[in-house]
């Protein structure tokens, strides 16, 4: 044995309450792989004061406990380490979504789109009493009424801002929230069709894990003016 590889990112981010597992193998001086050699995890010393996770030594399995890092985590095959530590760093999880005023837009009868439909994503539990924005978290959108794919929604899409696409489903839209925690999305008029009066659109955020965040779903009304 003469090399450890890991396989992954060196710089891995893992949602509170989520798991992530650190893979390696020992390699042998030709660069096969020693599947009977064990490469064990330890947290290095420096950084066990406090770790927003636990580490399972044996299969590299980490738990997500509490925000923070990042702290290095290294593996080893009996004598041999390898030589860069895994930095691991912990992410809130979302805990509540909300609308951000207002959740009542109005399309002009000369606009193609609307403002911005705004969804908050917060985590309440890092700092007590405190609410704060969470980057990168997943926002769902979708069109409740007119019912997607009839008749009376076909005048009318949901896009992410800037986004012309029309590939993508037009009454579903999954978008991640930006530095502030705010996720975004439009309602905007299908040319060569006749808009509904008012359209309804829900926003549901979602964990790591795929669990359904408190606050959801977050209803939006769009009107849209005649022409």
């Amino acid at each position: 044995m003469v090399a450890i590889q890991y396989q992954g990112s060196l710089t891995p981010s893992v949602e509170e309450g989520d798991t992530l597992r650190l893979t390696a193998l020992a390699l042998d001086i030709d660069g096969n792989p020693l599947p009977e050699v064990p490469v064990v995890w330890q947290v290095l010393a420096l950084d066990t004061t406090v770790v927003g996770f636990t580490l399972d030594t044996l299969t590299g399995l980490i738990t997500a406990v509490s925000p923070g890092g990042p702290w290095s985590v290294q593996g080893r095959a009996d004598d041999l380490r390898m030589s860069t530590p895994v930095r691991v760093t912990v992410t809130g999880a979302p805990d509540s979504v909300a609308g951000v005023e207002p959740t009542r837009v109005t399309v002009a009868a000369d606009a193609d789109s609307s403002p911005p439909l705004i969804a908050m994503v917060y985590d309440l539990t890092t700092v007590p009493d405190t609410a704060k924005g969470l980057a990168a978290k997943r926002v769902a959108f979708q069109l409740v009424d007119p019912a997607p794919g009839s008749a009376a929604a076909a005048g009318v899409a949901l896009a992410a801002p800037g986004d012309t696409s029309t590939t993508a489903d037009p009454y579903a839209v999954i978008v991640l929230s930006g530095p502030t925690g705010q996720a975004r999305v439009i309602a905007r008029r299908i040319s060569g069709f006749v808009q509904p009066d008012s359209i309804l659109v829900d926003a549901f955020a979602f964990t790591a894990r795929g669990d359904t965040v408190t606050g959801s779903p977050v209803r939006f009304t769009v009107l849209f003016l005649a022409n």
